[in-house]
């Protein structure tokens, strides 16, 4: 981002239900409507009394509204210390992982057979469908318990819990896993990408975890 001689920068900070006026125009659709809110940069100079300059979407929820002239509160904003759970999840494999800010301290992966098809009708294809229910529930079930253990070991000290994986079974699995109430209100609104659950994927899901979205303005 060039900076004109003389330029005075205002930084905001602003929360979920936030609203955009007219000159932030031609921004991707998520930009209007995060959940964890947005970050606005903008200038005044001599001949432009505002012009914007850079929209950054947060990987975390900001609780907070704040204008600024200054990067301070964005550079403590972002800097902020935080600790995560993750879950990575999709039918026959899990990972678990707790990190501190960017760092992965804890981690834990596993798999449980489930089979995905069955061709056959009748009384075969109700039994196949009773045995793949029992499968599903068994990785859940798992996966929820090794959670469970993982949060236990900061207890009161969990800030977010974040999910990766197939949408629909994410949801079948919070239903199931039965979280307490105080690890739900920090479920974290974006779901993490992974193609295939495990250790690889909860470092690759890190990264992704605390990314910005940026948007840069041209000069």
């Amino acid at each position: 981002m060039e900076i004109e001689p003389g330029a005075e920068f205002v930084v905001e900070l602003l929360g979920p239900g936030y609203v955009l006026g007219a000159e932030w125009v031609d921004l991707p659709k998520s930009f209007y409507e995060s959940e964890n809110g947005i970050i606005l940069i903008s200038s005044s100079v001599i001949d432009h009394p505002f012009k914007p300059r850079m929209v950054l979407l947060p990987p975390f929820p900001i609780c907070d509204a704040i204008e600024s002239n200054s990067f301070e509160e964005l550079r403590e904003f972002a800097s902020e210390g935080r600790l995560t759970a993750i879950v990575l999840l999709r039918l026959g494999n899990y990972a678990v992982g707790i990190a501190e800010n960017e760092q992965l301290v804890i981690t834990k992966t596993g798999s449980r057979y489930v089979k995905g098809q069955h061709r056959k009708g009748g009384q075969s294809s109700n039994r196949f469908r009773r045995n793949r229910e029992k499968w599903i529930r068994e990785l859940f079930d798992e996966a929820s318990e090794i959670l469970k253990s993982r949060i236990n070991q900061y207890p009161g000290e969990i800030d977010h819990v974040v999910l990766g994986g197939d949408r629909v079974v994410l949801g079948q699995f919070l239903k199931r896993a039965d979280l307490d109430r105080s690890l739900m209100q920090g479920l974290l609104p974006q779901r993490l990408s992974v193609a295939q659950p495990g250790r690889k994927s909860l470092d690759d899901a890190v990264h992704e975890l605390w990314s910005y979205r940026v948007v840069e303005y041209p000069n």
